[in-house]
């Protein structure tokens, strides 16, 4: 190895291109191996990987899997001209049906994770970061995640949160979570308003993925009265957009 190169960046390229290669989650100790590398170099790397949400752990397998987030970053370098793909291009067609900013949100953890954001050209607009981490139940995208989980689990995550060491912002409150989370699922949609950002609201709606039988969340964003006054004609198309998709 040229000792210009950095070996820690080195490691995470290895980790990536093993899992391309095998294409199934893996334990760490098998991926140690696989590597030829420390284990405890390895676990490092994972739960660093895991808490930015590139990468997955599922506790009850003790695997790894690379996220969703993982297959957005390169996907602008690949893409054809006008051949998107069918995720992509349900984001395209919301953008361009709306004119407001287009989310795609999918739950890391115990925390939500904007995988993709197209911005508004509108001078006042709602535009989070591509991969900005938020509270599930402080975000419309969030709330329709948790509707596809039983109230149980809600309140298991939800008491994780408030239990989280060094927690920003205010604690969750079940009660008012859930009342959020049921009005979810019985419109299949979700409008927020002040909850994450001062002065914008976003609404959202489930889009179902062939991912390990995973969902991710669509919505527009834009400021609350600008949502309020197009409530209708935006609602008609999120989820007109997430059906076709």
């Amino acid at each position: 190895m040229h000792s210009g190169l950095v070996k820690s960046a080195i490691r995470v390229f290895d980790l990536l291109e093993l899992f391309d290669a095998e294409r199934r989650p893996l334990r760490v100790t098998a991926i140690a191996q696989k590597l030829a590398a420390p284990q405890s170099s390895v676990s490092m790397l994972l739960k660093s990987m895991v808490s930015r949400g590139y990468m997955e752990f599922d506790a009850t397998t003790r695997e790894y899997c690379p996220s969703v987030r993982v297959a957005f970053l390169g996907d602008w370098a690949t893409r054809i001209p006008h051949k998107r793909d069918a995720v992509q291009d349900a984001l395209r067609r919301l953008a361009n049906e709306t004119g407001e900013t287009v989310l795609l949100a999918r739950q890391s953890g115990i925390l939500l994770q904007y995988l993709s954001v197209l911005e508004s050209q509108n001078a006042l607009r709602f535009s989070p970061s591509p991969g900005t981490m938020r509270p599930m139940h402080r975000t419309a995208t969030g709330i329709m995640l948790l509707s596809t989980q039983n109230d149980e689990q809600i309140g298991r995550l939800l008491r994780r949160y408030n239990a989280e060491p060094g927690r920003t912002g205010p604690v969750a409150r079940i009660a008012t979570t859930m009342r959020a989370v049921e009005s979810a699922r019985e419109q299949g949609y979700y409008e927020s308003a002040n909850l994450a950002t001062s002065g914008a609201g976003v609404i959202a709606t489930l889009l179902a993925t062939p991912i390990r039988g995973q969902y991710l969340s669509i919505g527009v964003g834009a400021p609350v009265e600008r949502l309020h006054t197009r409530r209708a004609e935006l609602v008609r198309t999120v989820l007109a957009v997430a059906a076709s998709c």
